[in-house]
C-alpha cells in the first residue's frame, strides 16, 4: 500500500487486506486460468460459460460450483463469498477480459462519453434539518449532508438528465461517506470515484468508511491507498474493516479524531495499516493504542461475550457465530414476505442472510454506540 508502514505487520497473502486491496487484478487472472477450459468450450457465449461454472444457488443465494471446481482456491472461494449478483458480475468481467469483449448493459454496447471529468466540483452541501428532508438521498440522520457532483460542461452536455444526477453523502458521525448511485455506465473508467473522494477529503478534512461491498468502491479505495500519485494528498489508517483517510494539509485536530475513531472500533494488530505521515503525526498516541491491541481477535472472545451477555445483536454490532467462531458485522433485521430475516457480513465481505430464529447463535462482542 502507498506509504503503509511495514513495521506494523507483514501482509499475509491470505489476509483480508491482500484479498480485497492488493490482489484484485491478480485474482481475476488466476480464476481465468482456472476456468480456461470452460472459457474455451463456451463458444464465446456467456450463458453457456456461466452454466458450466455454476450449477445452482443455496438458500443464501451463494453460487454452487460444478464438481470439478470444488477446489481449495482462495481467489475462487473469495469470489463465491460475494454472493450471486457480484459473482455473476465478476464472472462476466473475467469472460469479457478473456475474449476482449467490452462490458455490455442489456446486451447493448455501452457508449462511453468522451470527456475529461478531472475538474468536477462538489456543490453544496444540502443539510439534513428535520430527519426527512433528505430521505430521497438515503439520509435519515440529522446533520447529514449531500454534495452534488457537478461535472465539466464537456461531460454534462453529453449526458441524459438521469446520468447528470450524481451525488455523494456525508454522515455527521465520523464523516462517513457514501456514493449511493455510483457512476453512470457511460462515465465508467474515468476514475470519477477516486476524483470525487479526493475532493471530499480535501473539502471536509477527513472521511471514514467501511469501504463498501461493491467491487467499484473497493477499487476506489485501492487507488486512494496504493497509488503513489496521491502520497502527497492523503494519509490513512486501515483497520479490520474500516478506513480513516485525512487530507495531509488538514487543520483539524488529527490526534483527537484518531482517538475518537479507534475508541469504538473492533480490530487487532494483524489488520492495522497506517501511512508513515499519519504515524509520525500521531506519535505516542498511535504507538500506545497499537500496543494495546490483541494479536488476533480470537484471544479474548469469551471475555467479550461475557461483557455483552444478555444483549441481542443490533445493527452495527460486531458478533461471533458460536457455531463456527467466525466474526461478523451484524447489519440488521428486516421482514421479507412476512418472514423476519437477519443479515451479517464478514471481514472478507461474505454476506449471510438468515432466518431471524438464527440470531440466537450470534453473540455480541463489540458495540460501537
Amino acid at each position: 500500500m502507498m506509504g503503509i508502514i511495514n513495521e506494523v505487520v507483514d501482509v499475509n497473502d491470505d489476509s483480508y487486506l491482500s484479498m480485497n486491496i492488493k490482489n484484485f487484478p491478480r485474482y481475476k487472472k488466476e480464476v481465468a486460468e482456472l476456468l480456461k477450459d470452460k472459457l474455451n468450450n463456451s463458444n464465446n457465449d456467456f450463458v453457456t460459460f456461466k452454466n458450466s461454472v455454476v450449477v445452482g444457488y443455496d438458500e443464501n443465494k451463494t453460487p454452487i460450483l460444478s464438481d470439478d471446481l470444488k477446489v481449495d482456491n482462495k481467489f475462487l472461494n473469495y469470489m463465491v463469498s460475494m454472493g450471486q449478483k457480484d459473482f455473476n458480475s465478476l464472472l462476466y468481467s473475467i469472460f469479457s477480459d478473456y475474449f476482449g469483449i467490452q462490458q455490455q448493459t442489456n446486451n447493448t454496447k455501452s457508449n462511453v462519453v468522451d470527456c475529461n471529468p478531472s475538474e468536477l466540483k462538489l456543490v453544496g452541501p444540502l443539510v439534513e434539518k428535520d430527519g426527512k428532508s433528505l430521505i430521497n438521498y438515503w439520509i435519515t440522520e440529522k446533520g447529514g449532508k449531500v454534495y452534488r457532483i457537478k461535472l465539466p460542461d464537456e461531460c454534462l452536455n453529453k449526458l441524459t438528465p438521469d446520468a447528470k444526477r450524481m451525488y455523494i453523502t456525508l454522515e455527521p458521525t465520523e464523516n462517513r461517506v457514501h456514493f449511493p448511485a455510483g457512476v453512470p455506465e457511460v462515465l465508467r473508467g474515468k476514475k470519477i470515484g477516486t476524483i470525487v473522494y479526493l475532493k471530499m477529503i480535501k473539502k471536509v478534512g477527513y472521511i471514514t468508511s467501511s469501504m463498501g461491498n461493491s467491487p467499484e468502491i473497493k477499487m476506489v479505495y485501492n487507488d486512494l491507498l496504493t497509488n503513489p500519485n496521491y502520497s502527497n494528498d492523503v494519509m490513512s489508517l486501515l483497520l479490520q474493516k474500516q478506513v480513516l483517510i485525512f487530507d495531509v494539509n488538514t487543520n483539524l485536530d488529527v490526534k483527537q479524531i484518531f482517538k475518537d475513531y479507534v475508541s469504538n472500533k473492533f480490530t487487532d494488530k494483524k489488520s492495522v495499516r497506517i501511512s508513515p505521515k499519519l504515524k509520525e503525526m500521531l506519535g505516542d498516541d498511535f504507538t500506545s493504542w497499537y500496543e494495546s491491541l490483541e494479536e488476533t481477535p480470537e484471544k479474548t472472545i469469551d471475555d467479550k461475550i461475557k461483557k455483552y451477555e444478555g444483549q441481542e445483536p443490533k445493527g452495527g454490532d460486531t458478533v461471533v457465530d458460536t457455531t463456527t467462531n467466525k466474526i461478523y458485522s451484524f447489519n440488521g433485521e428486516w421482514e421479507d414476505n412476512g418472514k423476519k430475516q437477519i443479515q451479517l457480513s464478514s471481514d472478507k465481505y461474505e454476506t449471510l442472510s438468515l432466518p431471524a430464529e438464527e440470531k440466537i447463535r450470534f453473540k455480541v462482542i463489540h458495540r460501537s454506540f
